[in-house]
């Protein structure tokens, strides 16, 4: 890797059971907070803006983007572990599917991909990316599982995902420089 990639978690998102989750959109509260984060000039000097090309990945990487000045380039690979095919599960059946999904990375129920999957095609989208820039700082907004995934994989720490996941809030921020964690989500 040659480039500083900063992976940034979307901000808070609004369920709703009568969408996909891939379509869910920020609540009001993580507007607010991508906007307040965009304010604070930390990444004023990135070079590149790139977005899973899920609609609450784009729209925090929205704030950034007016800010400086950048278009949002969109990555489908980026987005989060595939679960539109499911229903919407309860609190507990989620977390339990969360334990399970990170325990045993080729488990799948409920119509979700798999961890391994989802971890192998983020992974390819950032190496892409890596590639096709040259000493960039590049903005990747993306999702919480693929992200604590991705952290996990480079820190060789696989065996702790889940506790990296449930720390993981809205909005927070990693930094990868040339294929080193400097900065963990």
């Amino acid at each position: 890797m040659n480039n500083t990639l900063i992976f940034l978690r979307h901000a808070e998102t609004q369920k709703d059971k009568d969408a996909p989750v891939s379509k869910w959109l920020l609540t009001n509260k993580g507007k607010e907070c991508a906007e307040d984060l965009a304010k604070t000039s930390i990444f004023d000097d990135i070079d590149l803006i790139i977005s899973s090309s899920e609609e609450k990945a784009i729209e925090t990487a929205k704030p950034f983007a007016v800010r400086i000045e950048k278009e949002i380039i969109q990555i489908a690979e980026l987005c989060e572990i595939d679960r539109d095919k499911g229903t919407l599960l309860t609190k507990k059946e989620y977390d339990a599917m969360k334990a399970r999904i990170f325990e045993d990375l080729d488990y799948t129920l409920h119509g979700w991909e798999t961890a391994r999957h989802a971890l192998e095609r983020f992974k390819k989208a950032v190496e892409k990316i890596d590639k096709k820039y040259e000493g960039k700082k590049i903005l990747i907004v993306s999702h919480g599982t693929v992200m604590s995934l991705y952290f996990s994989e480079l820190q060789n720490q696989l065996n702790n995902i889940l506790q990296r996941w449930k720390k993981l809030g809205f909005c927070e921020w990693g930094v990868v420089r040339k294929g080193d964690v400097v900065k963990d989500i």
